[in-house]
């Protein structure tokens, strides 16, 4: 790991709330890219020396959430998690959410998108953070997608694009002009593929 990128997270993360923020890590037991997640950035972190962000990572199978988590979710104070691995900026003190990323595919990018995260939360933004949960519809072939004014019959917000298939994703893609980038999340019903790079 970049020692430069791995001071400017630590500083950025602990100036904010003095050291109440947290990074929560939703894994899932039989998640690839929770695992590649680990082997990459956990394990090397920690034979390091880590360092002083707190990582906590919660590891579970299906939607089987801790207690905590659920009840978290049920009053808004986090929104839902639509798959794994889900990195939640969490501030401990007043127990809530003030962003997050969703999935990962390789350290470098994680680590950018993880110091931009933290740099907008430092300016009062919350970077990816989803409303409460309810309304999580079936995920699939693009069965949740919102028909919006002045798009072309095509929905804008990519949370409205989850597909079953890399294909659907990468022509999803290349409609909304990212370039036919994709990215895919393990969820308790299966893989889902959405366009663009990882969030």
């Amino acid at each position: 790991m970049n020692k430069a990128i791995l001071s400017l997270i630590c500083c950025l993360l602990l100036s904010n709330q003095a050291l109440a923020n947290e990074l929560l890590v939703i894994s899932g037991k039989n998640s690839k890219n929770s695992k590649k997640w680990y082997e990459e950035v956990y394990q090397k972190s920690i034979q390091s020396g880590g360092g002083p962000i707190i990582v906590k990572v919660v590891t579970i199978e299906a939607d089987n959430f801790p207690k905590w988590i659920s009840q978290a979710m049920d009053e808004q104070r986090m929104g839902e998690i639509f798959g794994t691995p889900t990195f939640i900026i969490w501030d401990e003190i007043n127990k809530k959410e003030l962003g997050r990323l969703e999935g990962y595919t390789e350290k470098r990018r994680f680590y950018s998108q993880l110091s931009e995260a933290i740099l907008q939360i430092s300016q009062g933004r919350h970077p990816g953070r989803r409303e409460g949960s309810g309304g999580h519809q079936e995920e699939g072939s693009g069965g949740n997608q919102r028909q919006k004014e002045g798009s072309g019959g095509m929905s804008k917000d990519i949370m409205d694009h989850i597909y079953k298939t890399p294909e659907e994703a990468k022509s999803a893609s290349e409609m909304l002009g990212l370039g036919g980038e994709i990215h895919s999340h393990e969820t308790p019903q299966g893989i889902i593929y959405m366009p663009g790079p990882t969030m």
